[in-house]
């Protein structure tokens, strides 16, 4: 699998027209149209998801007002200080999450129609952010869109429950819906945001030598709740009780994790369910007389739910065109060029041309052609998860001794290591690296010997560098 520079992804997403990078100001990031379509795409899956498990739709507010600071501080008292606000005109801390439980609040307070608990909300919009000095390359400036989700129940145990649907959601998107390279982990104690009793995170394996955290699901249980003094009448013991809550959701490192992952270092692959074109039909072949050929084609695609573009080209332009179908991961083009009195249709998928047939009647081979776009759409898929998982495999190394850990991480891969989970133990793993982190500990368990101290144990700790 190769690996990729930030500079040249960048420059590769601009050209591919998925979004300017860097520019105009303060390295901020604009979608294009065609990028607009991709992000739509996943996002729409993700809600509609969502949707099914009764979590409604809300918009919340980029800004704090002044009076909500004090909640803010609040929150702030009973999480140990982490909520910390640079900026005091901007939710920069972690999200939405006072926003979120105000809001909350307040629909339970009037009384809104379906208004009791359990309630399950979603927002999708901006989130201002600090700036990070990273070659993720989406980190690029204050602001980006997060998809959040917040529901509060009655109990600890009814939280607890959908905590599970949480991080069955961030699997069903990154691992069985997209196949990015990760690991899943629960996050150190030492590391743990203070907001959250327990965090699950999906880290993103990228060609950047560099993990980046794309799934995050925080158990919040009270501690909002209670700084917030978001309650719920507990009819059976006659008075009011704090609410239990979790907090979980993606951000746009998602589809730039992938993207990263699918680019074969110059151009972009895209899975046909992401694209917005998925196949484009290049007429080279400069005579009107075939236009009803080529539209019955069209038609057929059509019939099929299969989304095209067709293009009348120059021939002199072939080569340029192509080249661009490739480099915005449109999965597969049809080329149709006349070699004297011959109809040459080729197929290009994955960087290979293939000649189709060569034909005087384009008629009598569109079912032929219609075969072979369906059999490359799928292979174009499985191609692309096939590399997804190599990448995944090659990129998490075994380690037992600690003298090598160092240099396994060094080199952008994630050690698998076998560590009992202290603080006290992340901390020695910790002071051997001159860049990286643990990570977290995996969820499934596997006995072997711990790399600190040798004595049997059966947790796995993942350690490496993280954007």
């Amino acid at each position: 699998m190769k690996n990729i520079d930030s500079y040249t992804f960048k420059n590769i997403i601009n050209n591919a027209g998925i979004a300017f990078m860097g520019i105009p100001v303060k390295e901020s990031m604009n979608y294009m149209p065609y990028g607009m379509k991709i992000r739509d795409t996943l996002y729409t899956k993700a809600m509609e998801m969502l949707n099914n498990n009764g979590y409604q739709k809300v918009m919340l507010s980029d800004f704090v007002n002044p009076d909500t600071l004090t909640e803010i501080d609040k929150v702030a008292k009973i999480s140990s200080g982490y909520m910390r606000i640079e900026n005091r005109n901007l939710m920069i801390a972690a999200g939405h999450e006072v926003n979120a439980y105000i809001y909350i609040k307040e629909l339970l307070k009037h009384g809104y129609q379906s208004s009791d608990l359990p309630m399950k909300i979603y927002n999708l919009g901006p989130v201002y952010r600090t700036n990070k000095n990273t070659k993720f390359p989406f980190n690029l400036g204050e602001r980006k869109s997060f998809l959040e989700c917040y529901s509060v129940f009655k109990t600890e145990k009814d939280a607890e429950m959908e905590l599970e649907f949480a991080i069955n959601w961030n699997r069903m998107i990154i691992k069985n819906l997209l196949h990015i390279p990760s690991v899943e982990v629960v996050r150190p104690t030492s590391t743990n945001k203070k907001i959250s009793q327990r965090t699950i995170c999906i880290d993103s394996i990228t060609p950047l030598n560099e993990t980046v955290i794309t799934g995050m699901t925080y158990f919040h249980n009270d501690i909002f709740t209670k700084a917030l003094n978001l309650r719920y009448k507990n009819q059976i013991e006659s008075r009011t009780a704090y609410a239990h809550s979790i907090h979980f959701g993606l951000s746009e490192n998602i589809l730039f994790s992938y993207l990263l992952n699918s680019c074969d270092g110059k151009n972009l692959r895209l899975y046909s369910f992401l694209a917005p074109i998925q196949v484009k039909i290049l007429d080279a072949l400069n005579d009107s007389a075939y236009d009803n050929e080529i539209n019955t084609l069209g038609n057929m695609l059509k019939e099929n739910h299969i989304r095209y573009v067709t293009e009348k080209i120059t021939r002199k332009k072939i080569n340029a065109k192509i080249a661009n179908n490739e480099l915005q991961g449109i999965p597969v083009s049809i080329l149709l060029k006349k070699e004297y009195n011959d109809i040459e249709i080729y197929s290009i998928s994955n960087n290979v041309q293939e000649l189709i047939t060569i034909t005087s009647d384009i008629n009598t081979n569109l079912s032929k052609i219609l075969n072979v776009i369906v059999t490359l759409l799928d292979k174009n898929d499985k191609k692309i998860r096939e590399d997804m998982e190599l990448r995944e495999k090659e990129s998490i190394v075994e380690c037992y001794n600690l003298n090598e850990l160092d240099e396994i991480v060094k080199y952008g891969k994630i050690a698998k290591v076998h560590l009992k989970n202290t603080d006290e133990k992340v901390h020695i793993v910790e002071s051997h690296l001159t860049g990286g982190e643990v990570l977290g500990f995996g969820l499934e368990k596997e006995y072997a010997e711990d790399i600190v101290t040798q004595e049997k144990v059966d947790t796995i700790a993942f350690v490496s560098r993280r954007s």
